[in-house]
């Protein structure tokens, strides 16, 4: 079965996805660090797991190897940043990362199907790849596949 690739996927979406009603009754969305990538990642653990996933085709261009992230750094690799305070970006990023976690399976047990690592892997590519969007006059933020592949640094 074909399903064509949708225009965006939002955060909306995600707030009505299965685990993202219950984070958003239990109040997450104040209570997460990054509450958009937390949403946005979830979202799209969730539709991994579908047969066939609805959104197969963007799902498929993601990456598979998150290597070059430096939160799955090696402790060999990280050896070239001592002494850089980007090695304490990095490890406060990776402690971010669980708390935001373990919160959410605290108030959502459902959730622990999924390990911190597919959660950590699923964050570093809603942060490399959201965008700040209007949809019919209203701001969210959500992905535009293909376009978020494109480099979008401010300014632009």
């Amino acid at each position: 079965m074909y399903v064509p690739l949708p225009l965006i996927i939002t955060l909306e979406m995600a707030f009505k996805s299965p685990i993202g009603k219950l984070m958003y009754e239990k109040g997450l969305r104040q209570r997460l660090i990054s509450p958009k990538h937390s949403f946005l990642g979830t979202y799209l653990l969730q539709e991994r797991k579908k047969d066939p996933p609805p959104f197969a085709e963007y799902l498929d261009i993601l990456p598979k190897s998150l290597s070059d992230f430096p939160i799955f750094f090696t402790d060999e690799e990280k050896v070239w940043l001592k002494g850089s305070p980007f090695l304490d970006q990095v490890n406060e990023k990776v402690e971010d990362i669980k708390i935001d976690y373990n919160l959410i399976c605290k108030e959502v047990p459902e959730f622990k199907e999924f390990s911190v690592r597919d959660y950590s892997e699923v964050r570093m590519i809603v942060s490399s790849r959201i965008f700040g969007i209007s949809v019919n006059g209203v701001k969210t933020d959500g992905f535009v596949p293909y376009a978020d592949m494109l480099n979008h640094k401010r300014p632009r």
